[in-house]
């Protein structure tokens, strides 16, 4: 039952066989993490059994690909290894039958870690558009006929998926979370870094001093033989804290073409083109990398149309990401009205940054305020949108601002506002993307 399927040549994941064989248990598969874990073991030939408490279509890439889905709840056969994502609780039914039955229980970020032990890993990190830019070296690197892995936590439409194990000669692209201080758990041999700021309250209550500090760690694991490409905002304090090579990354010539608008996506872009050169790339494939890339999925994207105006689903939801999203909107569309439907995202993180909120806003044309999205916060712990009313008024008073309670309220404020050529973003990280495909 467990032995390399004929024709299937031996794979490096084969290392995490274990006494059940080539056989895993994923919870949370419809994640896009979990997922592309999933998609790696598949392609090496693994059986792999995966639930999910939003289920999966039954038309979904990973059941092609022999996905054994259960019930959300279920226990799967015996299995070497069970995967879950941070949403999955130890004691989910489906990890607690694999772990009673002999599996090693991992988290995602562990999984990781393990992966970064099999393959050279290079590691994409920083506060802010870690997915963007690990997606555009995935592109640009396979572009230009590098066969690179890649791991990203958002879809990439030009690869057709967020995930690919690639050739194992190569290294394997992963966005590197700093999140409960997930890449601890990696082994990078080299790492792009893109910027450090206070984010997750949760996870770093002492703000930014904390975040610092778990950076440095994670810096201290690349090896002296590695390097680091750092970014313009890469704080100049880390790059004592690895013996790796610290590599400033150029700024991108003011004439040089990018696939991207936005200010922070030219200093995303600087990363980018210092990597690319690193693995070989001539001017002319670093230009041809930069100009191509389209972006991942809910950055800046599309969805479609409606009453004549564009609908934008961004994945923005802490104030400097929204400020930068709005930056890259106006940039993008100079002469559209631009409404702005947010969604803060956690009690937790409205609470730590609200004095940053409402500036962050400030290129909103037409604010709609969803009410916060709550996840992992404390009951104790109250706050709400009507908190930013007062400063959003003072800073433009004649703007039209709705506090909305649900998406139909917000749909009412829309139909009365939006005109032909307006452009809606729709910004968040809870389920505010739901309400933009809903109109289109």
């Amino acid at each position: 039952m467990h032995a390399t399927p004929t024709g299937q040549l031996p794979s490096s994941l084969d290392a995490l066989a274990g006494s059940a064989g080539r056989t895993a248990f994923l919870a949370g598969v419809g994640g896009c993490g979990v997922r592309g874990i999933a998609g790696f073991l598949l392609a090496a030939g693994w059986q792999v059994w995966g639930s999910d408490q939003g289920g999966l279509a039954s038309n979904d890439p990973l059941i092609r690909a022999g996905l054994r889905l259960l019930p959300d709840g279920d226990a799967p056969p015996q299995v070497s290894i069970a995967v879950r994502s941070a949403a999955v609780s130890a004691d989910h039914p489906g990890v607690l039958a694999a772990r009673l039955t002999g599996a090693r229980d991992l988290l995602y970020a562990e999984m990781l870690g393990e992966l970064s032990r099999l393959r050279p890993v290079l590691a994409v990190a920083g506060s802010h558009g870690k997915s963007t830019t690990s997606a555009w070296l995935a592109w640009a690197l396979r572009d230009a006929g590098i066969p690179v892995g890649y791991l990203v936590g958002a879809g990439i439409p030009q690869l057709g998926n967020s995930a690919d194990w690639g050739d194992p000669a190569q290294p394997l692209i992963l966005e590197s979370c700093e999140y409960a201080r997930s890449f601890h758990h990696l082994q990078p041999a080299s790492v792009a870094l893109l910027n450090v700021d206070a984010e997750h309250p949760d996870t770093y209550p002492g703000g930014l001093p904390e975040v610092m500090q778990a950076f440095e760690q994670f810096l201290g694991a690349v090896p002296a033989t590695g390097w680091i490409d750092a970014g313009p905002e890469a704080p100049a304090a880390l790059a004592s804290a690895s013996e790796a090579s610290w590599r400033s990354a150029e700024p991108i010539p003011s004439d040089w073409e990018l696939g991207l608008p936005g200010a922070h996506n030219r200093k995303n872009a600087a990363v980018v083109a210092a990597v690319l050169r690193g693995f070989g790339l001539d001017e002319a494939a670093v230009r041809r990398g930069l100009a191509g890339f389209r972006g991942a999925a809910r950055r800046m994207e599309e969805v479609g149309t409606w009453k004549g105006a564009r609908l934008i689903s961004d994945y923005a939801h802490h104030p400097v990401e929204v400020a930068a999203t709005l930056q890259a909107a106006k940039e993008c569309w100079p002469s559209a009205r631009l409404h702005a439907v947010f969604q803060p995202h956690q009690a937790q993180r409205f609470h730590a940054y609200r004095d940053q909120f409402a500036p962050s806003l400030d290129d909103a044309d037409a604010l709609i305020l969803l009410e916060i999205y709550r996840a992992r916060d404390p009951e104790e712990l109250q706050a709400s949108v009507a908190e930013l009313e007062p400063e959003l008024r003072a800073r433009r008073a004649a703007r039209p601002l709705c506090l909305a309670k649900g998406f139909d309220v917000a749909e009412r404020a829309l139909t009365e506002q939006v005109q032909p050529g307006d452009v809606v973003l729709f910004l968040g990280a809870g389920d505010v993307d739901r309400f933009a495909r809903r109109l289109r």
